[in-house]
């Protein structure tokens, strides 16, 4: 009896541990599936190559960050076919603030930035729902942002960006094509998104290469006085040339853990005598540990060569100045 009483204890244990195999097999599938994030082009480029290269690149990389937000890791890029710089300017974000994508199915449709002649320049999907997962109690800003991928022609990744809103976008597109000047504006908001995520990525390269050698940098300071009344805020200007300004850039860097900088109300204005240039005007959000603000940011964007434009002109005036004293093309003699 007793022997037979062990029998039974035994087949219930190879049972159980069997059980256990099974579950333990299956978890990492299970794990993987919670984390994985399928992206398909619902129109915008021709069935092929480059779409699938597009599609699966896309899904990878945003599973990529699902999993290394899971697991509190560093993303890994194996098998992704992804730009030096993208995956360095990813990582310097990862560094302030971990993020996830909110949705693991998403069908976008596929936009074409193109040159003034027409050819593209490269590929971009926008509209990508995240999360952010701050990594402390310090970090300052929305929860909830939108980034966008941009692909080269081949369907490498080349770039990744927090963007502004869908209802900004599609105000400043129809303005666009009212305008006949589409495509400079999608060019133009591309490179402003990427000019307000090297902020968020400390990214002095980018502002080295961004603003010309001999920008003019004009910075606002409201001169309080004791009493208050109905009258304009009086305001004192500095100007700074462009290695005076990115030094304190670099300070700030430096003294802060993470900076959360948004831009909002985007206006694109073409020079009339000279369509290379344009002005973009912006409200301009800056979070950081150790200061916060909010204030009118105008940038003159030089196009000549389309594929490296340069800031000429950055202003910084705060929220409160006349509407009549708000910097315009028409304050600057360009070249």
């Amino acid at each position: 009896m007793q022997y037979g009483f062990n029998f039974q204890i035994n087949k219930q244990m190879k049972k159980y541990l069997t059980t256990l195999l099974t579950i333990l097999v299956m978890l990492p599938a299970t794990m993987l599936g919670q984390d994985e994030v399928n992206l398909e082009f619902s129109d915008g480029i021709e069935v092929g190559k480059v779409k699938n290269n597009m599609e699966r690149n896309a899904s990878l990389l945003l599973t990529a960050i699902n999993r290394a937000e899971r697991t509190g890791s560093d993303i890994n890029y194996s098998g992704i076919n992804i730009d030096n710089m993208a995956s360095q300017s990813i990582g310097a974000m990862w560094n302030n603030v971990h993020f996830r994508i909110i949705d693991d199915d998403i069908v976008e449709h596929c936009l074409r930035v193109k040159s003034s002649n027409g050819a593209v320049i490269n590929y971009q999907v926008r509209n990508i729902a995240i999360e952010m997962k701050p990594l402390d109690d310090s970090y300052v800003g929305e929860l909830n942002q939108e980034v966008c991928i941009n692909f080269d022609r081949n369907g490498k990744i080349s770039d990744f960006n927090i963007t502004m809103g869908l209802q900004q976008y599609m105000r400043l597109m129809k303005e666009g094509e009212k305008l006949n000047d589409l495509d400079r504006r999608m060019q133009i908001l591309h490179w402003v998104e990427q000019f307000r995520n090297a902020y968020v990525q400390k990214d002095i390269n980018f502002m080295e290469n961004v603003f010309s050698d001999d920008a003019l940098i004009i910075t606002g300071k409201v001169v309080r006085r004791e009493h208050t009344d109905m009258k304009p805020i009086n305001v004192e200007y500095t100007t700074q040339g462009k290695q005076q300004y990115l030094s304190g850039l670099r300070r700030v860097f430096r003294n802060n853990s993470y900076i959360n900088v948004k831009f909002d109300d985007i206006t694109i204005v073409r020079h009339g005598a000279k369509p290379n240039y344009y002005g973009v005007t912006l409200k301009q959000g800056w979070f950081s540990e150790n200061y916060s603000d909010e204030g009118i940011v105008f940038l003159v964007w030089d196009f000549a060569d389309e594929l490296n434009p340069k800031i000429m002109v950055r202003t910084w005036q705060p929220m409160l100045v006349d509407e009549n004293s708000i910097f315009t093309l028409q304050n600057f003699k360009l070249n």
